[in-house]
């Protein structure tokens, strides 16, 4: 069974006379389950194919499959839903909220989607995550890794199909980021599905299936 399936997929932006097709004709499934790395030079349309996946830009052209639901079609009322429910995502810039502890911004998903917190469930996460001391503090007062495991934590406190994880070891220095690589590895080893771009080849050689883009293009 495929979490997500991707057929021939473009994004087109318009640039006075110019057409950049950012993404271009792009096709391919990823098993439930599976571990699939993006990668390719800056500018070869990872990021924004990690977007369309996610919901987060609109497709130009083509179809995207979340559990079999199409959200090329859905109005932006269920693509919220479904970024809440289905979809966990992780940010090379943390994204937590300045204002919010640690746990505050761990179950915002699930806030906003009005469910009450599982608190047993919560302090699992933290645990495996290795910041469960650090709850209630914000994140001005974590380190770079802590911010990073606090996000991963949001990306999993709804139990979504899939994390889609953009750069997530970007903005750590190498020892982080590798320990950040051996969390998402165990995760996938527990059965969550996992899409990582990355710019580091290493990284992408860790996972189980790799695809390279160049030029918005599958290559």
């Amino acid at each position: 069974m495929n979490t997500v399936e991707v057929r021939n997929l473009s994004k087109v932006f318009v640039q006075g006379d110019t057409e950049i097709r950012a993404v271009d004709g792009v096709s391919f499934d990823i098993a439930e389950g599976e571990m699939l790395a993006i990668t390719g030079q800056s500018g070869s349309g990872k990021t924004t194919l990690l977007n369309l996946i996610g919901g987060i830009e609109e497709a130009t052209e083509g179809e995207i499959f979340i559990d079999g639901t199409d959200i090329t079609v859905a109005d932006e009322k269920e693509l919220a839903l479904l970024r809440r429910q289905k979809i966990g995502y992780v940010f090379q810039d943390f994204n937590l909220i300045p204002i919010l502890t640690v746990e505050e911004n761990i179950i915002m998903p699930l806030l906003l989607d009005s469910k009450k917190p599982d608190r047993k469930r919560l302090i699992e996460i933290a645990k495996f995550l290795g910041i469960e001391n650090r709850l209630d503090h914000l994140p001005s007062q974590l380190s770079g890794g802590q911010k990073q495991r606090a996000a991963i934590a949001r990306a999993l406190i709804n139990n979504p199909s899939i994390i889609l994880a953009d750069e997530p070891t970007g903005n750590l220095d190498r020892k982080m980021a590798d320990e950040i690589m051996r969390l998402l590895i165990e995760l996938n080893k527990q059965g969550i599905t996992i899409l990582l771009v990355t710019h580091e080849e290493r990284y992408g050689d860790m996972c189980a299936r790799k695809i390279v883009m160049s030029d918005g293009k599958v290559v």
